[in-house]
């Protein structure tokens, strides 16, 4: 029998993530001062709506990545019935799996599964593997592994 394994959500990424917006309200708050003090009104509404939409980043990246990767709370999970995304909440059976892959990005690769047949999330499921703790290449190796070991694929 296989053991489950599990990973946690990235502290450093959800860091990353909350820094970014930060910065962006920074730059424009002092905008907005300057534009405030010189009377320019669509421009100040301009950058308060900006503003508004970093706030929000801000708050969602805050309660869906960094507080659960304080808690240190499980953002993958590989076990005997199959692989658990508890970041969008998509549970995929071993059984239901024609092949795992990895797609390279930018900064952070996917988890790309193939399945045999059309489901909820279709017939492909790509897994963000950005917030999730660990190198993205490991990850993909020990899930194709998992897989071919809870399949019988040599």
């Amino acid at each position: 029998m296989a053991e489950t394994i599990e990973y946690p959500y990235s502290k450093n990424s959800a860091t990353l993530g909350l820094l970014l917006p930060l910065i962006f309200f920074a730059i424009t708050l002092n905008n907005f001062r300057f534009a405030w003090e010189h009377g320019e009104v669509f421009i100040w509404i301009a950058i308060l709506l900006a503003n508004i939409v970093f706030i929000f980043f801000f708050m969602y990246i805050l309660f869906k990545r960094m507080i659960p990767a304080l808690r240190n709370q499980v953002a993958l999970e590989l076990n005997e019935e199959g692989i658990n995304d508890y970041q969008r909440g998509i549970i995929i059976e071993w059984r239901d799996v024609k092949d795992i892959s990895q797609e390279y990005g930018r900064s952070y690769s996917k988890l790309v599964i193939d399945l045999k047949h059309e489901t909820d999330y279709g017939t492909q499921v790509a897994i963000s593997l950005r917030w999730v703790a660990g190198k993205d290449k490991e990850i993909c190796e020990t899930a194709m592994a998992y897989w071919e070991e809870m399949t019988g694929i040599s």
